[in-house]
């Protein structure tokens, strides 16, 4: 969620939209009749091919695809919707939970999207989708109240993410719409190795254009439901809202990877940008919504110390049973 706009159909007080692509008629109709009953509008389709068109028609205010093998056609047309969308909307993949390999393909190529078991279906999949919409519609309110000069200053002056007073404040909310409505989430965080290093070797100009670049990176790479923030001078943080524990290790190894990928340019020469991350799941880890920002920082340090003490590639932390299952990944330079 960088700079959002208010450009599909964020209907105050109305019924939300969600445009469901399902080729099994059975389940469609199935799934469209119990979101029906859960308060939503459905727009159903069979066809994945016409998913996009339609989406810029409707503006719905969430997507829901089925994942099947062996095409998984839905992780195709999420880049699609992407491509298009322009906006922030909640996107979700229904996976059999008997299915071990749509599940796997899923958190391993499905964009970040959230998983949503067909088993229950109803239930999750509502509370879900009400969570992910009202958080949508929160940071948009806020946003716009920013923009008249009404509301708080949302935005770190550098980067252009959120600030770490905007990120505290959508925790807080986050956790009590999962402690209300059941649900899971994490916070990440993560820094540039080094980068006391590199400003005294290359100044304090590039050493903006690195957090700079860590910024473009981070919002590239998250999906558009979540929150990033820089929380300090070196520090960034991201509000993962619906992410699982067990799905925790794949998402910073993503994170890790786009940073692989990546190239920073100092005086022509391209540098491999190498980054520390950490993180923290709830319900595994509860209290207040600072206690998490500095459970995934503390997480994050933990990554950087191994790193400077000889660690190589991503590496997973081990349970801290003081504050329930944290995660760390590291990458190496």
């Amino acid at each position: 969620m960088a700079a959002l706009k208010r450009k599909h159909g964020a209907r105050a007080g109305g019924q939300p939209t969600v445009l469901l692509v399902e080729p099994r008629a059975e389940d469609l109709e199935s799934t469209r009749a119990l979101l029906v009953e859960a308060g939503f509008r459905v727009v159903p389709l069979t066809r994945f091919d016409a998913a996009a068109p339609l989406f810029e028609v409707i503006r719905p205010d969430a997507v829901v695809l089925a994942a099947q093998a062996p095409d998984f056609a839905a992780v195709a047309t999420v880049r699609r919707l992407r491509q298009v969308g322009g906006s922030t909307v909640p996107l979700f993949y229904l996976v059999d939970p008997a299915d071990p390999e749509a599940w796997r393909y899923c958190v391993e190529k499905g964009q970040c999207v959230d998983i949503v078991p067909r088993t229950g279906v109803g239930a999750v999949l509502a509370l879900k989708l009400h969570a992910q919409i009202r958080l949508r519609d929160a940071v948009l309110r806020a946003a716009e109240g920013a923009d008249a000069g009404t509301g708080l200053v949302l935005h770190d002056p550098l980067t252009g993410l959120y600030n770490r007073a905007f990120l505290l404040a959508q925790i807080g909310l986050e956790a009590r719409r999962a402690e209300r409505y059941g649900g899971v989430f994490c916070v990440a965080a993560c820094s540039p190795q080094r980068l006391r290093t590199f400003r005294k070797q290359h100044g304090k100009a590039l050493a903006e254009r690195l957090l700079v670049y860590t910024a473009v990176v981070l919002g590239q790479t998250v999906r558009e439901s979540d929150v990033v923030a820089r929380v300090s001078e070196d520090e960034f943080a991201l509000l993962l809202p619906g992410t699982a524990a067990e799905a925790l290790p794949g998402v910073l190894r993503r994170i890790a990877a786009r940073f692989e990928l990546a190239r920073f340019q100092v005086e022509g020469k391209a540098l491999r940008a190498s980054l520390s991350l950490g993180a923290v799941s709830f319900p595994d880890m509860v209290g207040a919504p600072m206690q998490l920002l500095s459970g995934a920082i503390q997480q994050m340090r933990r990554a950087q110390g191994a790193s400077v003490g000889g660690g190589q590639g991503p590496a997973v932390g081990a349970r801290d049973e003081a504050s329930g299952p944290e995660l760390a990944v590291t990458l190496s330079s």
